[in-house]
């Protein structure tokens, strides 16, 4: 934080601050026009489509393997802040519980970050200081890991069973254990996301380390088991489409749009399970006579077993009266 008189200064000085703007701006357009981003961008963009996790995993490690330009232009945003406290680097910061960082590169099937995670953030957690219980996460794509100080930092390895269409949060059971080991400066790891993770245990000295995450491939949802009983506790999705999609329909539902409801229909056929029971039970509340028979077809044929038997028991529970007219004409 900036306080005191250069604050004041430079708030009362719009020369001064058009002058940050501007170098923020310039410094955004040296990243974007940069031969590493426009290379890796035209390697994507030539992949066929779909491509496979393990050509954007290629591209990502080709990217890395020029280290040095990526650290030039870091430290030309180095050289720009002590020149002018008021400039910010135009990469977007990342964060959590145990790390922190920017972000280099995003594409729809490819993220770079630079992150450090501190001693003192693994510490905390160690010491429960963290909000919320501590989980290991299971991301659901794959990950490349390229430690450019490792921090004399041991890693622990879990497994779980594949995450796939047809996961069931019943069945996910406990992870387990694989193994712990000290890593090294410059060693890479690969991590499959929908059956692999890692946790930094602990470190002698902060950790800094490139994070590629490949989305191509992905399991449908990411999921987390407590680190203490190894047991499932939540699930959340992968794809940004899918959740923007529950999020848009919500909206039109506390909105009372009833004539988005065709809309909505289109959207019942989504890839994802959990996106087809959350636009149904939006379109069950915005519109039930519309949704029932669409919650009919759902209970028969839906994919997912999950999803058909929630479907039969909202069958049951809000139209079983329907259904007792018919089986009495029935029976006469």
């Amino acid at each position: 934080m900036i306080a005191g008189a250069a604050l004041a200064a430079w708030l009362a000085d719009r020369g001064a601050q058009q002058r940050s703007r501007d170098a923020v701006d310039a410094a955004s357009e040296i990243w974007g026009h940069h031969p590493l981003m426009t290379h890796l961008e035209a390697r994507l963009a030539a992949l066929p489509q779909p491509p496979r996790a393990a050509d954007v995993l290629d591209a990502a490690r080709a990217c890395l393997d020029r280290e040095e330009e990526i650290a030039d232009f870091l430290v030309a945003m180095l050289a720009s802040s002590r020149a002018d406290p008021f400039f910010r680097p135009p990469l977007h910061p990342v964060a959590n519980g145990v790390q922190s960082g920017l972000l280099l590169f995003h594409h729809r099937d490819l993220s770079i970050s630079l992150g450090v995670s501190g001693v003192d953030m693994l510490a905390a957690r160690k010491a429960g200081q963290r909000r919320g219980p501590a989980s290991i996460n299971f991301t659901g794509t794959t990950g490349l890991f390229r430690f450019v100080k490792a921090g004399g930092a041991t890693l622990s390895f879990w497994e779980v069973p594949p995450i796939g269409d047809d996961f069931v949060a019943a069945s996910a059971g406990h992870c387990r254990f694989v193994g712990r080991r000290r890593i090294e400066d410059g060693e890479e790891i690969v991590l499959d996301g929908r059956c692999q993770s890692f946790e930094m245990e602990h470190a002698r000295s902060d950790i800094l380390y490139f994070h590629a995450m490949v989305r191509p491939e992905a399991a449908p949802l990411s999921v987390e088991y407590d680190s203490k009983t190894l047991a499932f506790i939540g699930a959340s999705s992968t794809d940004e489409a899918a959740s923007r999609i529950q999020i848009m329909v919500s909206l039109l539902r506390t909105m009372e749009r009833e004539d988005a409801v065709p809309l909505i229909v289109e959207a019942l056929a989504s890839p994802y399970f959990y996106t087809r029971w959350h636009v149904m039970r939006e379109l069950l509340a915005l519109d039930a006579e519309a949704a029932h028979p669409h919650l009919k077809l759902m209970a028969e044929s839906d994919p997912h077993p999950e999803i058909r038997a929630a479907a039969r028991q909202t069958l049951d529970l809000f139209f079983a009266t329907e259904a007792e007219p018919e089986q009495a004409q029935c029976r006469a």
